[in-house]
């Protein structure tokens, strides 16, 4: 089954936020929750998981897992102060 190409956007104000304050390192378990649920919105897909690096920045595939082995791949194309910017890609 193909998959066809996405632009992943979402709002991570809160994922940004960070345990210390001051920091700018991105939450990578909030990034991943809401391109999932960014995934599920564009494609219908239920029960959508998305793993990224705990490293996660710019450039950067995330996996992108579904019920019945659907598996896919978000490419990082931004991300930048209140918002991520994903685009799913060929597994």
């Amino acid at each position: 089954m193909a998959w066809a190409r996405y632009l992943v956007v979402t709002g991570v104000a809160a994922a940004l936020a960070g345990c210390g304050g001051d920091t700018d390192e991105p939450d990578v378990d909030e990034i991943m929750r809401e391109l999932g649920r960014e995934v599920q919105e564009q494609t219908g897909t239920e029960d959508v998981e998305v793993i990224c690096s705990e490293d996660v920045s710019e450039g950067d595939l995330c996996d992108v897992t579904a019920p019945g082995g659907l598996k896919a791949r978000v490419r990082v194309v931004r991300l930048d102060g209140d918002e991520i910017e994903g685009e799913i890609v060929q597994p």
